[in-house]
């Protein structure tokens, strides 16, 4: 049975779209949806997104990585229920091994995620570029 749609949304198969059909893949794709969409850009729920946005231009310093931190776990409690946020590593710079990137605003951000139902754990890499 299908528990949602999975995200890109794409026609599947069977002419619908295509659909999560499990709770880690059905938890996975909101937590994706919410950490890439920017507060504001749902027409009728503006308040919905997750600030991370507004990180890009700030200071690259020590200060970045417990602000990104802080506003991951508030936005996740705040619109995803029933996950629980564990280890967030954040990289300002490329993990491809180029180390002078502290003027290119983009975050690496890799966000731990457990089920509480289940206690199932999960990764999702993230990555916020401004320079698109």
């Amino acid at each position: 049975m299908p528990i949602g749609i999975s995200l890109p949304i794409q026609v599947g198969n069977n002419g619908y779209f295509e659909q999560t059909l499990d709770t880690n893949s059905a938890y996975r794709v909101n937590l994706i949806n919410l950490l890439n969409t920017v507060p504001g850009e749902r027409r009728y729920n503006p308040s919905f997104g997750c600030r991370l946005w507004t990180t890009v231009f700030e200071p690259n310093d020590e200060l970045l990585n417990i602000k990104v931190q802080n506003i991951i776990k508030e936005d996740i409690s705040k619109w995803v229920g029933g996950v629980s946020v564990g280890e967030i590593t954040i990289l300002t710079n490329n993990p491809n091994g180029n180390t002078n990137l502290t003027d290119s605003y983009i975050l690496y951000i890799n966000v731990q995620f457990i089920i509480t139902a289940t206690n199932q754990t999960d990764n999702i890499e993230l990555v916020i570029d401004n320079n698109v």
